[in-house]
């Protein structure tokens, strides 16, 4: 373990210091906590496959480097001579936070010092329960890319800990998918520091796991610093997808912008909370957030919880949230032109992820997400027709 990344509002504490979580923690409100959640049962994964098309398989223990690329440098975590986030301003530091940051397994700092055009992809695998720590600093006037995948060869419980500092005029664009069909608990924490006129963009997919978590905050601290996040999610079983973004303005003429969009299934539950905090002096801010939710059962759920914390003037913000089935006035307006409704509903569901998936920043993964969209629809479907 290396103290160097762990927060300055922690030092010297330890887990018996901090209050056990319970299910009546605000940012763990709606979610079925599982029991070992207040002291995490870790092992040690010794096998590492190297997987075809990834330039990093990672265990949560070790990491091999398959593809070096320029300017992309590696440094292991118990080498890291300095915190890429040396201290978080509002992140709140619950138990599990905490053992996030005291107990990590193994990981990584990665020092962006040139352009990186093409995706780096980093493949995530594990068959004991692991804390992998990933830090991301993208030096000034650099931008990156950079692909999480969280996949078959994920097959025990993983608890990312994502670290990001973007230095001035400096953009990072982040892919973080879940999609493995263990079932495991796939709870991560992200911190973003932003600089003076840097960007971050983040694009998630949920559709693997009993339990897919993630947390979330940006503190935007720099004028001019921007923030997007966009995401799709599909529960189907009783499966549960959760989603906290909370995003500090702090600078002025900073901007933010959420939109998450699921579909509910059998007895799945999906929970969003969207907080945007503008602080005082943090004016010409625009913010928005929009979250959506299709539910295919009555049994399925949804709680969609935006918040604004607003403490200046000049600046715009809106925010948007649905949950419940498809418009039946949608249903009559593709059936009327001779399709029936099982096919409707299909090309419907297509219709409201394609809003998200089909924007040029998804083009790396469209087709393979669109597919599992659709194969986790089928599987709904198939199991409400012989129910």
């Amino acid at each position: 373990m290396n103290k160097n990344i762990i927060d300055k509002k922690v030092r010297g504490k330890e887990n018996k210091d901090i209050v056990d979580l319970t299910t009546k923690n605000e940012d763990w409100k709606y979610v079925p906590l599982q029991s070992d959640i207040n002291n995490l049962e870790l092992g040690e994964n010794t096998n590492l496959e190297n997987t075809d098309g990834f330039h990093v398989n990672t265990n949560g223990n070790t990491f091999n480097i398959n593809q070096e690329v320029d300017g992309v440098v590696f440094t292991d975590l118990i080498d890291i001579a300095t915190p890429v986030i040396d201290e978080s301003i509002k992140r709140p530091v619950d138990k599990f936070l905490f053992q996030q940051l005291t107990r990590a397994t193994g990981g990584f700092r990665v020092d962006v010092n040139d352009d990186v055009l093409d995706y780096f992809k980093i493949n995530f695998e594990s068959e004991k329960n692991s804390i992998p720590y990933i830090g991301i600093n993208v030096n000034k006037n650099k931008s990156a890319k950079f692909f999480m995948n969280f996949s078959n060869l994920v097959k025990s419980n993983i608890y990312p800990l994502i670290e990001l500092y973007l230095d001035v005029n400096s953009n990072l664009e982040l892919i973080i998918q879940v999609t493995s069909s263990h079932e495991i608990n796939l709870i991560n924490s992200l911190y973003a520091k932003l600089e003076k006129d840097s960007g971050l963009s983040i694009h998630t997919v949920s559709t693997g796991g009993v339990f897919s978590r993630s947390r979330m905050d940006i503190d935007l601290i720099g004028n001019g610093s921007n923030f997007n996040i966009d995401g799709v999610y599909f529960g189907e079983n009783k499966q549960v997808h959760d989603n906290r973004v909370f995003v500090n303005h702090l600078g002025q003429n900073t901007t933010s912008n959420m939109q998450t969009k699921g579909v509910l299934g059998d007895e799945s539950t999906s929970i969003f909370t969207g907080t945007i905090h503008i602080a005082e002096g943090a004016t010409k801010t625009e913010s928005h957030q929009e979250n959506r939710n299709i539910l295919l059962s009555d049994k399925a759920s949804a709680q969609s919880v935006p918040n604004m914390e607003i403490l200046c003037d000049d600046v715009i913000c809106g925010h948007g949230s649905s949950v419940g089935p498809i418009d039946e006035n949608l249903y009559h307006y593709v059936m009327s032109r001779g399709i029936n409704k099982e096919k409707a509903e299909k090309l419907l569901i297509k219709g409201f992820f394609n809003e998200v998936i089909n924007k040029d920043s998804w083009g790396i993964i469209n087709s393979e997400v669109a597919d599992q969209l659709i194969k986790k629809y089928e599987n709904v479907l198939e199991r409400s027709n012989n129910g």
